[in-house]
């Protein structure tokens, strides 16, 4: 019993205190939250699914709502002990003494007025992370959040917010100060309560609010080998950076382009990023490296075999990576980078994530600096991908690549859906007075139903992003100025895929779906090089994302692996000549979802979608069941596009399909004139079939490419 009392009585004390009661007054959210959750994972409301996550990993999932709730509870026992420190200020100001129901008013004060503050604040600056919770569910929720995003700014807030501080501090000094002789004041050296209460605030100021690392101190000199810098914008359509307009658009990403060598017809081999960044890599085609969609087993991605990073690493170059949520690729792919810096992805990670998520409370202080180290999960979220803080990370990494030639990748993932750019970005190419489904981003996956006013905000927001990325990628480029290496670093510009835009009815939007219009595959691509100093020119020929490896390998004296499928774009690059009449091939990918743009019974082969054709390891990474492979890859539709020609190959339930499109008189691919050309269908015909059964294992039977 006398511990039952001691611990009553200590229970009633820490509750009977500011810090006390503001760590019970943001506990308190943290059960509205959870309360009002939703379990559903990566967009899906699969019941079975969920149940199977929730029985494998219940005790992560535990775990997880703990270090939530104890960050619930330390972050209002601050802002309670503010309010109590700025309390007695008062009080000493006023020369009355503080009581206990005081201080448990003032702690429940200020853990409103704290919170409130953070949140808002990372409201107006990451609307995404809180559309689920507030926009979506509309109301007044809605339009609580419309309000504050349309009217507030996070510099006004931060102003407010110092003034409210400047007023609590120095309100009451300047009170006593009126009452009490100075000399006295000074003589009696009384204790001032508000210096802990103020450094409590500046504390959480520094550690909550901070965006920034500090500047890294200047570089060493530029080495004597050239630099390779690789920028990688998830999803950047080549018209973003070669139309007429984006010099006021994307201004960084249009004055690199007018600087350096622009290949107009750049394409993918397969417009998803892991099976595109491995290609890129490897200059080899998927079905030579292995990677034919987004969830390979871990011995297909061990299987890769040599890439670019590896191959620079044995001449001396020191390599790294560095990306947002996109970039988990590297995580879990061994390219043969020293040094990695991207989010992981597992299915550890999506639970973890979607456990944060359903805290709207928690999000000012687990996406703050301290926060992402607290919960490495929260970097792989994509309504978090702030190209700002992937620049600090980039120009952080050049300070430590200093001193010898390095290979860094920059890949960045903002304009990747849901587009879910920081304000003010989001909102610069928005439309006006817009209050549909997509005001903040465009959910991976939605499939409601889209009205030409909707694609509009939605191309707004993904522009949106480029924009962001394109100031992110200016501050990365006058680092390297200032650094004095911008002259012996050649910088290739380009995207592992473009996107569809709702660009024609039934198309659809995101990439790697169907192969009609060629807006997914074509890609920019620009290569700089200081060191070699070809003039700026435009290349109108075909190339490949197979070719940039062994031209990057000659621009920096390397040899490139044994094996690659692609060539040198030398000539092209040295102006010699306009084309190298390649032909470049694309797939597509893995289908998420059973309905989409080109998904009728009709036009493909049927497989299920990613709850069902997915397993996990013990380990948590997901990859294709076994049972699936062969189908997936099978039912891939397939392309060529060789000169003004493109062919498709579509495999449906009946038959294979084979649609011609002349791309001189018909660029967006709307056409198909088989019936007029069956000259060249059939000489394209004969290439498409030589390349998919290039591999080995695939054969053609009855007009099918099928496993050998």
């Amino acid at each position: 019993m006398g511990l039952v009392r001691a611990t009553s009585s200590a229970l009633k004390r820490v509750l009977g205190s500011g810090p006390g009661a503001g760590a019970l007054v943001l506990s308190l959210l943290f059960g509205i939250d959870l309360l009002g959750a939703s379990l559903d994972f990566m967009g899906f409301s699969d019941e079975r699914a969920t149940n199977i996550i929730v029985k494998r990993y219940g005790a992560h999932i535990a775990a997880n709502q703990l270090e939530i709730l104890v960050i619930y509870v330390v972050i209002g026992a601050l802002f309670g002990a503010v309010g109590s420190g700025l309390g007695r200020l008062w009080d000493w100001a006023r020369m009355v003494n503080s009581t206990r129901w005081r201080s448990v008013a003032r702690g429940v004060l200020a853990a409103l007025v704290g919170h409130g503050y953070f949140l808002v604040r990372n409201l107006v600056h990451y609307p995404q992370l809180y559309s689920e919770a507030l926009y979506d569910r509309g109301g007044l929720r809605r339009s609580l959040m419309v309000a504050l995003t349309d009217h507030l700014s996070v510099p006004l807030l931060d102003v407010l917010f110092i003034l409210l501080m400047v007023a609590l501090i120095g309100g009451p000094l300047a009170y006593r100060r009126g009452r009490t002789r100075t000399r006295a004041w000074l003589a009696a050296r009384p204790r001032l309560p508000w210096l802990s209460g103020a450094g409590v605030v500046c504390t959480l100021l520094f550690l909550l609010n901070a965006s920034r690392p500090p500047s890294p101190a200047h570089a060493e000199g530029p080495s004597k080998h050239p630099n390779l810098l690789l920028i990688a914008v998830d999803s950047l359509r080549a018209d973003r950076i070669f139309s007429p307009d984006a010099e006021q658009r994307f201004p960084t990403l249009a004055k690199l382009a007018r600087r350096g060598v622009r290949f107009q017809e750049a394409h993918v081999t397969v417009p998803r990023t892991f099976p595109s960044f491995v290609t890129l890599l490897t200059g080899r085609f998927p079905l030579h490296h292995g990677i034919r969609h987004m969830f390979p087993t871990a011995a297909a991605r061990h299987a890769i075999g040599p890439a670019l990073p590896s191959v620079l690493h044995a001449a001396g170059y020191r390599t790294a990576v560095v990306s947002d949520y996109a970039g988990e690729i590297f995580s879990r792919t061994p390219l043969g980078f020293d040094d990695i810096e991207v989010p992981y992805f597992d299915m550890k990670t999506i639970v973890e994530q979607r456990g944060i998520q359903i805290h709207p409370n928690a999000l000012p202080y687990v996406t703050s600096r301290l926060g992402r180290k607290l919960f490495p999960a929260v970097d792989a979220l994509p309504e978090r991908s702030d190209p700002a803080l992937l620049a600090d990370r980039a120009i952080a990494r050049l300070e430590k690549l200093a001193g010898k030639p390095f290979f860094l990748t920059v890949f960045f993932s903002a304009a990747h859906f849901p587009y879910a750019a920081p304000a003010p970005y989001y909102r610069r190419f928005a439309q006006l007075g817009y209050d549909g489904p997509f005001r903040y981003q465009k959910p991976p996956l939605a499939t409601a139903p889209v009205t030409p006013v909707d694609a509009a905000q939605i191309r707004g927001l993904y522009d949106g992003a480029v924009a962001a990325t394109d100031a992110a990628i200016a501050r990365i480029l006058e680092r390297l100025e200032r650094d004095g290496v911008a002259d012996n670093t050649v910088i290739v510009l380009l995207a592992d895929h473009g996107e569809n835009l709702y660009d024609h009815q039934g198309r659809g939007m995101g990439h790697g779906d169907h192969l009609e219009g060629s807006v997914a595959d074509h890609v920019p691509l620009v290569i700089f090089d200081p060191t070699h100093a070809p003039a700026p020119h435009d290349v109108p020929g075909v190339v490949r994302d197979v070719d940039v490896l062994p031209t990057v390998a000659a621009l920096l004296g390397v040899a490139p692996p044994p094996h690659v499928d692609g060539v040198d774009l030398g000539p092209l690059l040295r102006g010699e000549r306009a084309s190298l009449d390649l032909d470049a091939f694309t797939e597509t990918e893995f289908w998420f979802t059973n309905n989409g743009p080109g998904f009728g019974p009709d036009e493909r082969l049927p497989y299920p979608g990613i709850t069902g054709a997915t397993d996990l390891a013990e380990d948590g990474d997901i990859f294709i069941k076994p049972e699936w492979q062969d189908t997936i890859i099978v039912a891939k539709h397939r392309a060529i596009r060789s000169g003004t020609w493109k062919l498709v190959y579509r495999p449906t339930r009946e038959s294979a399909e084979w649609r011609l499109y002349d791309l001189s008189s018909d660029p967006e691919e709307l056409h198909d004139v088989s019936a007029t050309h069956a000259d060249v269908r059939a000489a394209l015909q004969r290439k498409l079939e030589a390349w998919m059964t290039s591999d080995g294992r695939t054969v053609m039977r009855g007009g099918f490419a099928v496993p050998r």
